[in-house]
């Protein structure tokens, strides 16, 4: 009866794996096939292994499919990097949107790059980085000072969210920016070209395989400090190693798609009703809810809105505002 109890655990997070992951794959495959120009799924997915040169064909491979990718791998990337802060900070509200980390790496991107628009893609990930990285740090000591609780701690981040949004926006109506970078702010995926997927994908692949790699030590953060040292762990260096992950996975995020939010919230909590607390479960099965959760947005601002769309991360702030507050009231913080 012990055997059976403790096998449960890992039946819940394989059922959960599959059904999921057969979810993703079905979303996907409706996005090469939805937009204004009609195609079925199985013309779709008949393309997807016999091309035919057609217009079609050039629709699916050139427009289509790098926008799923790219709204896959953002998907997993913020979601990852929400567990990992959540482990971190021991904070149940941590997201890369409530510590303000979205923010900084999108002032890093609109108010640098207009002084050095030369920078290009990548250099937008290197000015992600950077205004990431001066937030993150603030938030971080914010969450180590034991007179903060975890709702003042969100608070904080959620109010340099917004003054930091506010000075974005300020910047981009004085530069008289265009439409383009506007959706970018709200967040999309509607300008995905490979090139894009390029920049973020070896983010991903890094970022995603030595955080699961390391998920047995990065666990031991959710501890209290004297407990994880009593275990023999160094936690200011896989804390550091954690920081860096962190930014890895968000940033690139940010870069390619804006501060999509609430993605890094949700996701974790839902998963760990059947992941419990296993730290390399919880990270695997986040990352594919990430990819679940942004590519079924983008899929239905597209229907919703047909022949229009609506952004990405539009959708994710309707689904992500009620959840902080539904979180928030379970948790009961003070």
């Amino acid at each position: 009866m012990d055997s059976t109890t403790n096998q449960r655990p890992g039946w819940r997070r394989f059922t959960f794996l599959l059904i999921v992951s057969a979810m993703l794959a079905l979303t996907l495959l409706a996005s090469l096939a939805a937009g204004s120009t009609e195609m079925s799924i199985g013309r779709a997915f008949l393309l997807l292994f016999n091309r035919d040169g057609s217009v079609d064909d050039a629709l699916i491979f050139s427009v289509r499919m790098p926008r799923a990718v790219l709204a896959a791998l953002v998907g997993i990337n913020l979601a990852m990097a929400g567990v990992l802060i959540q482990t971190l900070t021991r904070n149940p509200l941590a997201s890369p949107q409530t510590f303000g980390i979205n923010a900084g790496a999108s002032v890093g991107i609109v108010v640098l790059a207009m002084v050095l628009p030369s920078f290009g893609p990548f250099g937008n990930v290197i000015l992600a980085f950077i205004g990431a990285s001066m937030v993150g740090l603030i938030m971080w000591a914010l969450s180590l000072d034991g007179k903060a609780n975890n709702m003042k701690v969100a608070l904080s981040g959620i109010t340099i969210q917004l003054v930091l949004s506010a000075l974005i926006q300020g910047v981009l109506i004085a530069d008289n920016s265009t439409q383009d970078m506007i959706f970018w702010l709200v967040g999309s995926v509607s300008t995905a070209q490979w090139p894009k997927v390029l920049i973020i994908l070896p983010f991903t692949i890094i970022g995603g395989t030595v955080a699961v790699l390391a998920a047995r030590y990065i666990g031991v953060l959710a501890l209290d400090r004297i407990t994880s040292q009593s275990l023999g762990q160094n936690s200011k260096h896989v804390a550091a190693l954690t920081c860096a992950l962190i930014l890895i996975l968000a940033c690139p995020a940010v870069a390619v798609a804006g501060p999509i939010g609430f993605v890094g919230l949700i996701v974790p909590h839902v998963v760990r009703f059947f992941a419990g607390e296993d730290q390399r479960a919880l990270l695997i099965l986040s990352g594919v809810g990430g990819a679940l959760l942004l590519s079924g947005a983008d899929l239905l601002g597209r229907i919703l809105a047909y022949p229009a769309e609506l952004p990405v991360g539009t959708l994710t702030a309707m689904l992500g505002a009620p959840a902080f507050l539904v979180i928030a009231a379970r948790k009961r913080i003070r």
